[in-house]
């Protein structure tokens, strides 16, 4: 019988060779899989290494102009740092999942947690829960009132061609969505970050990178996907509905640098993995010879700045 991934894989290409097969896979999902569920409680990690990024890199957002690469369903970062005083935040993706019951769910969490959420976000309790409050959308559309109150969504959008204006953004982030970008495409989009960052912006990406079709799977170390060949993995683990890029956290500091940008802080959160039980021979050549720190990374925290003098912020609204 095939492994549990192998055959999530060959459900991910069954399904994308359906007449909207996109939109099975997210019907299966709000009836059946996570989305059903809602339970937002292990998304307090994510908010945690995204705050400790920024604390680290001496960055805040505080009247700032922000933009998120792939908000997903819950967008659970954008309203933690609107909460913490960003003056606008733009959400995009490539494609339209927010709906107005996953706003819901992020608000009801966020509220229900405010004391956790002001600990991690080093802020006034008080002033979270009346900013948040505001997001609620009563009778009115989500996107409105979200719109008037700085945050926007767009979606679908192609972030290598953003169609924004150049210099428009103070800080470019995203949390769990680079691993899934194919290398042309993640080299089109760190330019383009740059081209839309003002001087002095800085892009803040948490970048999970393992083999998260493995990672269930106690028989399989989460670094599964890097015991193939990049053909070998083209052909049996990716498909379009599921594509993991397999770059190593160096790929994405060399990238970011060659872009121009400068990294300010970078840090890897790594597996409690030791050297000597590290079995390299399961590994294909291309990655057995990398440091531990390559290979048993778990999530990539990654700042980068550009060159040059900040302008003076626009007034927060």
């Amino acid at each position: 019988m095939l492994p549990r991934w192998r055959r999530r894989v060959l459900a991910y290409r069954i399904i994308g060779e359906i007449p909207d097969g996109e939109q099975l896979l997210d019907w299966y999902r709000q009836r059946f899989g996570a989305l059903k569920r809602a339970n937002l409680d292990g998304r307090d990690k994510a908010l945690r290494e995204m705050m400790r990024l920024l604390g680290r890199a001496r960055k805040t957002v505080d009247g700032k102009d922000l933009i998120e690469i792939g908000t997903g369903w819950h967008p659970l970062l954008p309203v933690l740092l609107h909460g913490l005083g960003a003056r606008t935040i733009l959400m995009t993706d490539t494609v339209r999942h927010v709906r107005g019951e996953f706003i819901e769910h992020v608000l009801d969490y966020c509220l229900g947690h405010s004391r956790q959420l002001a600990e991690i976000g080093g802020c006034d309790e008080d002033a979270l829960k009346v900013r948040w409050s505001a997001l609620r959308p009563g009778r009115r559309a989500w996107v409105d009132v979200w719109r008037d109150r700085g945050i926007a969504y767009r979606a679908p959008v192609d972030f290598s061609d953003s169609g924004l204006p150049a210099e428009s953004a103070d800080m470019i982030f995203s949390n769990d969505c680079l691993e899934y970008i194919p290398v042309p495409a993640l080299e089109a989009i760190v330019k383009e970050s740059c081209r839309v960052l003002r001087p002095g912006g800085v892009i803040a990406h948490d970048i999970f990178v393992y083999d998260d079709l493995s990672i269930h799977d106690r028989q399989i170390p989460p670094w599964n996907f890097l015991c193939y060949s990049e053909e070998e993995w083209e052909r049996i683990g990716n498909t379009r509905f599921h594509y993991q890029n397999r770059c190593r956290p160096s790929f994405y500091a060399g990238l970011v640098a060659s872009a121009g940008l400068q990294i300010i802080h970078e840090e890897r959160v790594l597996y409690e993995t030791r050297e000597e039980d590290l079995d390299r021979l399961i590994l294909h050549p291309d990655f057995r010879a990398l440091p531990i720190d390559e290979i048993a990374c778990s999530h990539y925290l990654l700042a980068a700045e550009k060159p040059g003098e900040p302008e003076a912020s626009p007034s927060p609204r």
